[in-house]
């Protein structure tokens, strides 16, 4: 070959090296991990050290093992237990479950548990936060629901002295909420973008868990009998990077398929700044724009704050049903429902009384135009829809979602309290006729005529089942419904419908004349808690303690009308005012007596009865809304000290358990919550 063809060539060779060095320039070389996969977008999503909310508020304690948390935003959650997993929540899908970290030290070969070094809790309203503390290393599981996005961020802020290695665990799970069906779902992970995506045989339903640090470490046992393993992944960053950055773990579901999975997952990792600072604005305009209360006892304050925060975590938007208010959280375990994470007829009108006290009246509008879209024809009101329900036939074939008396009285009375508080009077003209409705279905439960409404052939009141169910007329449906007569008779005279005012007024008088005559007990000075039909056999003492006592008493309640049992529930219609004085002042000393009233709350029933069972759900337990019931009842009567005591032992139930929130029920004999609460629950 000629001099002058070798250098053509080496000239041709030296154009096409330049001309593909501008290429790489322009698209791009993309850093390699160490075994030569594409760090892809790692550096195109890195997460700075931007600053987080100091909040005034902010609770900080060292963790409690076995003590519930939870990250909560409209579409998404975060449900736990210190020093245990959890489980992530995309409405109305279970993504994933059994989550953990672990750490492992360059040159130290024991693999270190999360839960083992676990330290420290910290709560604001846009975030929570768990410590993680050794002598080598401190990492912060920073973690947050973006406001209204189908996903939820873990931030992990890491300092060490050497060279750390991250792994995560967790079990994929891809669940509709109980009735629906589960789904076989599976599994794939993309090396490329860092992420594992969870799809199922429809392609309907679909998740995304991604890392843009992660490597999967994940042992499948392809060629075995299928099994229940974790899947891991492992996060290992250059420790320089950590000075500056903190690592994305985001977890993204939708109901409309892997794609709209994927599109959550990256507009989120990619904005996740964005995200925190808009959730916080959401909380800090909570604070601003509602009221609040300033007492000499910061633990009160505080708990008031903390209380508006907790309702709002009950408001979600279900891409299926629409937003509404849920009713409480905890972890789903084995089942298909994190706690009572539905939709609740009576739990999110008793929290529109709370809601419309602080000014949300936006939540109060949302709740109650949930619960009129799903009104029965004939008036009746929900009681429960499961966040699954379109996808099976709820309203028709199973006995949930009409099981109670309670909500159809309760929706009357939510609407002419935010009236009263509002003066709304477009969302009034709205629901009017939903409002009519509902009343006159609870007037047509009166079937005897004798003035009090029935809970036979309509619904439970307060108590569901057990020793006490069925009652014929509980005192506590009569308190509603002579309220929810008052409340029309108000609404009516509003809307200019004089025949009805007067028909309501006319029927509070009547219902509350009979609500004394029927269950006020003079020799005893209380009010009893329901009329009852004769029974054909008497009812089962439930398994627990002194059984064969309450066996006893449940053979003479077998043919009783009345039972005449001292418990809380006369504290309703003392809230409403709707009790004779002189009786109310009798009540709230039994209300305030130790026999009902505990350090910690009101028990349903008196310890004294023959029934008490303090592990009894209904029969002995404490719940933080009776107390709030007595609390409210009192100061009506001109009871402060009852009332005060009421108020504040709801108040420190925010700090010892799930930081910030107030469970469901406590034991009647304990100050500790039943196993089976939901604990952050929204009504308490």
């Amino acid at each position: 070959m000629s001099d002058l063809a070798c250098q053509r060539r080496t000239s041709a060779a030296l154009a096409l090296l330049a001309g593909l060095l501008c290429l790489l320039l322009i698209v791009g070389v993309r850093p390699r991990d160490a075994e030569g996969r594409a760090q892809s977008g790692a550096a195109d999503v890195a997460v700075p050290r931007f600053p987080l909310r100091a909040d005034r508020h902010q609770l900080d304690r060292p963790t409690h093992d076995g003590a519930f948390f939870d990250v909560i935003g409209r579409r998404s959650a975060l449900f736990g237990y210190e020093h245990r997993s959890i489980e992530a929540w995309i409405y109305p899908l279970k993504i994933l479950d059994d989550f953990s970290l672990s750490f492992r030290l360059e040159g130290y070969p024991v693999e270190i548990q999360g839960s083992d070094i676990m330290a420290s809790i910290r709560a604001r309203p846009e975030s929570t936060t768990l410590t993680y503390a050794h002598a080598a290393f401190r990492v912060e599981q920073i973690m947050f629901a973006p406001i209204d996005e189908q996903g939820v961020v873990v931030l992990l802020d890491v300092e060490s002295v050497l060279p750390l290695t991250i792994t995560a665990s967790f079990r994929p799970r891809l669940r509709l909420m109980w009735p629906a069906t589960s789904m076989t779902s599976s599994i794939g992970w993309d090396a490329g973008a860092h992420v594992y995506t969870l799809s199922e045989e429809t392609g309907r339903y679909a998740g995304v868990i991604g890392c843009p640090y992660a490597r999967d470490i994940s042992v499948m046992p392809y060629q075995e009998e299928p099994r229940d393993v974790p899947n891991r992944f492992v996060i290992e960053v250059a420790p320089d990077l950590l000075r500056t950055r903190r690592i994305p773990i985001v977890i993204a579901g939708s109901v409309e398929g892997r794609a709209a999975a994927r599109l959550a997952h990256d507009r989120i990792v990619r904005s996740v700044q964005t995200q925190y600072e808009r959730t916080a604005d959401h909380y800090e305009a909570l604070e601003r724009e509602t009221i609040a209360v300033t007492t000499p006892d910061d633990r009160l304050n505080t708990a008031f704050e903390w209380a508006k925060v907790g309702l709002d975590k009950g408001v979600a938007t279900n891409p299926l049903l629409g937003t509404g208010l849920l009713a409480g959280f905890r972890t789903s375990g084995e089942s298909e429902r994190p706690g009572f994470a539905w939709f609740f007829g009576r739990d999110a009108l008793w929290t529109t009384l709370a809601t419309n006290a602080e000014g949300d009246f936006a939540t109060t509008r949302t709740a109650l135009a949930f619960l009129r879209r799903f009104q029965r024809a004939d008036g009746k009101i929900p009681h429960e829809i499961s966040q699954s329900a379109p996808l099976v036939s709820w309203f028709d074939r199973y006995p949930y979602p009409w099981a109670s008396a309670d909500a159809t009285p309760l929706y009357v009375i939510a609407h002419a309290d935010y009236w009263r508080a509002s003066g709304d009077r477009e969302f009034l003209d709205q629901a009017w006729p939903s409002v009519v409705s509902a009343y006159r279905f609870s007037a047509a439960t009166d079937t005897d005529g004798n003035g009090l409404i029935e809970n036979t052939n309509v619904g439970h009141g307060w108590v569901e089942g057990g020793a006490l169910y069925p009652p014929h007329e509980e005192m506590y449906l009569q308190g509603l419904w002579v309220a929810a007569s008052h409340a029309v008779a108000d609404l009516a005279a509003v809307m200019n419908d004089s025949s009805l005012a007067s028909t309501a007024a006319a029927a509070a008088e009547r219902a509350r004349g009979a609500m004394e005559r029927a269950y006020w007990q003079p020799d005893r000075g209380f009010y009893a808690f329901a009329t009852a039909l004769p029974r054909s056999s008497a009812a089962q003492a439930e398994a627990g303690p002194n059984r064969a006592r309450r066996q006893d008493r449940l053979d003479a309640l077998r043919d009783a009308r009345l039972i005449d049992e001292d418990t809380v529930l006369p504290a309703v219609p003392l809230w409403f005012g709707t009790a004779r004085d002189d009786r109310a002042q009798s009540e709230i000393d039994h209300l305030g007596a130790a026999a009902i009233a505990t350090d910690w709350g009101q028990r349903l029933l008196s310890n004294s009865s023959a029934l008490y069972d303090p592990l009894s759900y209904h029969y002995g337990s404490v719940w933080p809304l009776f107390t709030g019931w007595t609390a409210m009842g009192a100061y009506r009567y001109g009871r402060p000290h009852v009332g005060y005591q009421a108020l504040m032992a709801n108040a420190l139930l925010t700090f010892p358990g799930a930081l910030g929130y107030v469970t469901e029920l406590l034991s009647g004999d304990f100050a500790t919550p039943f196993g089976r609460s939901s604990h952050h629950q929204i009504w308490s």
